[in-house]
């Protein structure tokens, strides 16, 4: 942690919580997701770390990077780019998104799903909660499950 400064919760759920962080020495942005060890068996912190490394050799505009990864006494925490908005949110406040809005949606997924497959790799988490929107409306799949 000494790497990281952390600002605000962003979200919290069954697996942890993810904060808003800031990369120290270069102001960078990012996500840190903290999910504790006590709890889980030793087969879900093998699948954690499995999909740890996974996603540590991911490279595609549609799909969360992965910049570090850790772990502390009690947790292992996840560094990846940080994205601004949630689907899930977005259509829980708003109701529905324009039909050319969830074209672009659908193509930048279809985009990062095509890349996961053709890597042999299959999500197994496919819901709003983890499809973020970044800037400018990119999609970011994250959460492999």
């Amino acid at each position: 942690m000494d790497s990281y400064h952390v600002l605000e919760l962003v979200g919290e759920g069954s697996f942890g919580r993810v904060h808003k962080g800031r990369k120290k020495f270069t102001g960078q942005v990012v996500a840190l997701k903290f999910m504790p060890k006590v709890g889980r068996s030793e087969k879900e912190l093998r699948s954690l770390k499995r999909e740890i490394e996974i996603m540590r050799d991911l490279q595609h505009p549609n799909i969360v990077q992965l910049f570090d990864s850790f772990e502390t006494e009690t947790e292992v925490v996840v560094v990846t780019e940080y994205a601004e908005g949630q689907l899930f949110q977005i259509l829980e406040d708003d109701g529905n998104l324009p039909e050319s809005q969830v074209r672009e949606i659908a193509c930048q997924l279809v985009s990062a799903l095509y890349y996961l497959h053709s890597h042999r790799i299959l999500h197994r988490d496919m819901k709003p909660q983890n499809i973020l929107l970044g800037k400018s409306g990119v999609v970011k799949l994250c959460d492999f499950g």
